[in-house]
């Protein structure tokens, strides 16, 4: 009986989180899908290919994809084992895995971001970003300054991305994965690691 009572609080607090999330980034019959604080925001895209990585612990899924106005965008899904996940700090990951200078963080909302990245060579990247849970992250990244701030103003935010500055767009599907998930970043710097209540932390 008590076994059954546990399992029934576990179930309640699992859905009870379910229910209060504000967030989603995901890509469903052909259009990326944004949904944050009550607002429900489409991008039309087409299906390029994909392509998937097996860390061990860590599954990356990542789809190209090509939006009306013409250029390709990237979708990552990146998943962890049910046994580990995710240690540092959203920005932290991403600047990590995308070996960037900085990261300027243009809008937020619970576990929504709308994000320039600088990469090393000073290049600058539009990513959004959701990362819900500790053992999941979304992005999607290559979108214009126009299509983002368009997507900010779908929000009724106030912030833009600079529409001077020269962003990358993705044009080629060879050069198109400009994220760099390695086995010594997820191993080695512990990008991913064994969950923390597992280990009585």
């Amino acid at each position: 009986m008590h076994r059954v009572v546990k399992l029934l609080i576990a179930i309640f607090i699992l859905a009870f989180l379910t229910g209060c999330s504000t967030t989603d980034l995901s890509y469903k019959n052909n259009k990326l899908v944004l949904q944050i604080d009550g607002k429900h925001l489409q991008v039309d895209s087409r299906y390029i290919n994909n392509r998937m990585n097996n860390f061990g612990t860590l599954f990356i899924d990542q789809q190209l994809l090509q939006l009306s106005e013409g250029n390709m965008v990237v979708y990552e899904k990146a998943r962890t084992d049910d046994m580990y996940e995710f240690y540092f700090p959203t920005i932290d990951t991403i600047k990590i895995v995308f070996d960037a200078r900085y990261v300027r963080v243009v809008y937020f909302s619970s576990s929504f971001y709308i994000t320039q990245v600088i990469l090393a060579d000073g290049r600058p990247l539009n990513v959004i970003v959701e990362q819900l849970e500790d053992q999941s992250l979304n992005m999607v990244y290559g979108m214009t300054n126009k299509q983002i701030n368009n997507l900010l103003n779908q929000l009724d935010s106030q912030e833009r991305m600079p529409v001077d500055q020269h962003v990358i767009t993705l044009d080629r599907q060879q050069n198109a994965i400009l994220s760099r998930w390695t086995t010594y970043k997820v191993n080695i710097m512990q990008l991913v690691g064994p969950k923390r209540d597992l280990m009585g932390f």
